[in-house]
């Protein structure tokens, strides 16, 4: 943690947050600022709540280009690539989430400027991808990010269960600056452009304005399956894991009257593709990507007039878009042949289904902020809107297609049927959503008359008034899951109010010695689903007895509300394969059944918010050249929101048949569970200037005690070091400034797992044998110099080794993963290079 660059301003709830954090203020001007994680302003760089900086300096030095990419060097989070790391099916958001300490995306609260921004409008029924989509917050007009590593429901309200990421926009910003940069993989592909401009005029100390705008472009190209070596076949026996291709083959694999492959096929079977019985199609022969291309579009401006010589008025606003195009394999799903049998069969004369995807985030505030009788205060208004619309080709109208198929008119094993029938038949499906927040806050800060020994109390309080409404509609024929080759998805019209009162205190109870309070309550109401009310209180202890250390502690409550997806959302149906001994046996089957059936899922109007406690005790150190802390946490929540494996639907015969025998496992969600994760977090840094330049050597480290969670049954059962949950994660830096140079050395790693999804309990145990997926490396280096005058240059190199992520055989085993070869923690770019250029003038 950079303890000796934490004082800088810190936007939050207050309007005066959304526009002057003072960065840049004048060096001898001491001056109380707001820290992300508290309302009242202070001089102290350290606080009583774990707080990580990452600078504009920093952001540049780490060569991202988007602000996934950004946090991926931060030990402590989780980013998850719903849109950039492709599955086998086109469904999703296309959003990139963040999570941290073992939660869920939906269990990190995302700011910008101290503001809540609407949460991805396209999430699925599960409450999946409920989050911040963070691409689409531009990364170039971020001044710097800071991430509470506490528990923050107190300041903040619901979801900053695990923390809060609070994303600071520029400020008062003079003269202007063009910027450019291109990269490219050494394999030639995932080629990458970014654009953009910048332009600020007016001071605001002297002038009494300030106004900036900037606008940025970035383009990247999609890395196809076929062009990586781990990726090109899903026929992974080469690693010694399964034939994961494809049981729906072109070719036809028969089915009996329950679903199970009956080892015929309809057509003539290649021997090549012809496995346990079953002819296979290889998805990794065909258009798929394991990295979807972006192009993506933001623009951004901000204005500040000081009214008074107490009263300042400002204007920010934000609007970002993407657009990306996904081509998946042509349509699979159990076709009917004239005598009234089924087989799963694939239509490839349909073509590749494609996904034509745009989406957008855009937020806008205004408000005014002052002073009156030593007291801050704020007053602010603003809406914000994240809208995506998904249209999908090459798809069929399931009544025409089995009629047509009943009646002999297209054989799906075939590409020489007609070709007018064919396209008479298809069906453009369609997804309009829009996830829309509008809100007016208010607050006032300042100290009071009263003092204790180690100085005046202070305070903040304030309220605020919070309206979403969610809107998402799938054309009706997905709704009715009558479109071939597609999940079926409900449609959601919810909407809901949120009241909320805040207050915080600190108290120096010594010069050596503060305790703060805080305390939120929120009342949440709606038309759709009952109504419900929470108090979230929060005391954190700072204790400072030397200059150069720190001790400090805290205890949270927080929550997490539903999603309105998950309280409205209807139910969804998708595809998956019933194959593990225990799923086959559960349903009265032999151990080595492969049966496909459909999962039934969806929302739950008596959901309840999930409810959590945090506890933080940490020390932090700042000695001479040295700086360093370490910190113990844990989470415990309760009510956990989610739906029972398919097993444990299975063995509570939560089952059933569709009108053509298909076999139905329904998963909806409950408060199903308890959760619990604890670690360490530990930092250093290393600071040495000299004669001959400035060297900093920095080390961040997350490591996990415990991650774990109750079953159905209410059983403990272990989720620590199992598939895609590393128990360490640790980032290395190196850092050099000479003159007109500057160079970074960046190792990031990613700890080793079992690659099992079993979750031990006390009557289960995971199988001695078991692999260990090892641990993941990619090491960075970028170089800049800045040598011209108004021009600096940097090239970089990412995964400089060219490390591929180790093969996963769990991912490739069921349905639950993206069936790739490899956790969805990593991607399969390789080294990749890159140059780039800002003229900056005044």
């Amino acid at each position: 943690m950079r303890m000796k660059q934490l004082a800088v301003a810190i936007a939050l709830i207050g309007a005066g947050a959304a526009i002057n954090a003072h960065a840049e203020e004048k060096v001898n001007k001491v001056e109380r600022v707001e820290v992300t994680g508290s309302s009242i302003k202070r001089v102290q760089k350290e606080g009583a709540a774990p707080v990580e900086t990452i600078s504009r300096k920093q952001i540049e030095k780490t060569g991202a280009t988007t602000v996934n990419e950004l946090l991926k060097s931060v030990s402590s989070l989780d980013t998850f690539d719903q849109g950039e790391i492709s599955s086998n099916s086109p469904s999703g958001s296309g959003g990139a989430n963040v999570k941290m300490r073992g939660l869920g995306e939906t269990d990190l609260l995302v700011l910008l400027n101290g503001r809540r921004l609407p949460v991805n409008a396209m999430a699925d029924g599960s409450g999946a991808g409920a989050a911040v989509d963070i691409n689409l917050i531009p990364l170039s007009a971020i001044e710097r990010v800071e991430i509470l590593k506490d528990g923050g429901s107190a300041i903040y309200g619901a979801d900053a269960v695990a923390g809060v990421i609070n994303f600071i926009t520029k400020k008062n910003y003079q003269g202007g600056d063009l910027r450019a940069k291109t990269g490219i993989s050494s394999r030639g592909d995932a080629n990458e452009t970014s654009v953009g401009m910048s332009a600020g005029f007016g001071d605001y100390e002297e002038d009494g304005f300030n106004v900036l705008a900037s606008f940025d472009v970035f383009k990247r190209d999609p890395i196809y399956r076929a062009d990586r070596d781990l990726t090109k076949s899903a026929d992974f026996r080469r690693f010694g894991g399964p034939d994961g291709r494809s049981s729906y083959s072109p070719y036809g694999n028969k089915l009996d009257s329950k679903g199970r492959f009956t080892g015929e096929q309809v057509k003539p079977c290649p021997a090549d593709l012809l496995v346990d019985g079953r002819c296979r199609y290889d998805f990794g022969s065909s258009l798929l990507t394991s990295f979807n291309g972006a192009d993506r579009m933001s623009g951004m401006g901000v204005a500040r007039l000081r009214v008074s010589d107490t009263t300042t008025a400002y204007i920010q606003g934000f609007y970002s878009t993407s657009t990306d195009h996904f081509e998946a394999h042509p349509v699979p799903d159990f076709f009917k042949l004239p005598d009234g049998s089924s087989y799963a069969g694939r239509f490839m004369q349909g073509g590749p289904r494609i996904t034509d995807r745009q989406a957008s985030l855009s937020q806008f505030v205004m408000g005014l902020e002052g002073s009156v009788a030593g007291f801050d205060w704020s007053v602010a208004a603003g809406h914000g809107l994240s809208q995506v619309y998904s249209l999908n080709s090459n798809y069929f109208d399931a009544n025409k297609w089995d009629d047509a198929l009943t009646n002999g008119l297209i054989d799906a094993t075939v590409t020489t049927n007609n070709p007018a029938l064919v396209d008479s038949l298809k069906v453009k499906a369609t997804r309009d959503a829009s996830n829309a927040l509008y809100f007016v806050d208010s607050k006032i800060s300042g100290e009071t008359p009263l003092a204790l020994p180690g100085g005046k109390v202070a305070f903040a309080v304030g309220a605020s008034y919070t309206k979403e409404v969610l809107k998402d509609t799938p054309d009706p024929l997905t709704q009715a899951g009558l479109v071939v080759g597609s999940i079926a998805q409900a449609g959601v019209n919810a909407s809901r109010d949120n009241k909320a009162l805040f207050a915080e205190i600190s108290l120096p109870i010594h010069s050596t010695l503060e305790v703060q309070g805080a305390v939120r309550y929120d009342s949440y109401s709606s038309e759709n689903s009952s109504s419900e009310s929470k108090a979230s209180p929060k005391v954190s202890i700072r204790f400072q007895p030397l200059k150069e250390l720190l001790l400090r502690a805290s205890y949270a409550k927080s929550f997490r509300m539903p999603t309105l997806k998950q309280l409205n959302g209807g139910v969804d149906q998708g595809a998956m394969d019933i194959k593990t001994a225990d799923e086959c046996l559960a349903l009265g089957e032999p151990a080595n059944c492969a049966i496909t059936a459909y999962e039934v899922s969806g929302s739950n109007k008596n959901l309840t918010p999930e409810t959590g406690t945090s506890f933080n005790v940490g020390v932090v150190a700042d000695v001479g050249i040295f700086s360093g802390s370490v910190d113990w946490w844990k989470i415990q929540k309760e009510d956990t929101i989610g739906k029972p494996s398919v097993l444990e639907a299975l063995q509570a015969k939560k089952i059933g048949y569709d009108k053509d025998g298909r076999l139905l496992v329904f998963t909806n969600l409950q408060n199903i569970s308890k959760f619990e994760s604890s670690g360490i977090d530990v930092e250093g840094r290393l600071r040495f200037p000299t004669s001959f330049g400035t060297y900093t050597f920095s080390d961040s480290a997350t490591y996990y005690l415990e991650q774990r969670q109750t079953k159905v049954s209410g059983e403990w059962e272990n989720l620590k070091g199992i598939y895609a949950s590393p128990i360490w994660r640790n980032t290395f830096r190196a850092e050099a400034d000479y003159g007109v140079w500057s160079s970074a050395l960046a190792v990031r790693t990613t700890g080793d797992f079992l690659d099992t999804d079993i979750r031990e309990t006390d009557s289960l145990k995971v199988p001695a044998g078991i692999p260990t997926v090892p641990s993941y490396t990619e090491t960075d280096l970028s170089v800049t110099y800045t040598g011209f005058k108004g021009l600096k240059l940097d090239a970089g190199v990412k995964n400089v080794f060219d490390n591929m992520p180790p093969f996963s055989l769990r991912n490739v085993e069921t349905n639950n993963h993206s069936q790739m070869g490899f956790a969805e923690l990593y991607n399969v770019r390789g080294r990749f290079f890159s140059v780039g250029a800002q003229y900056s003038f005044k």
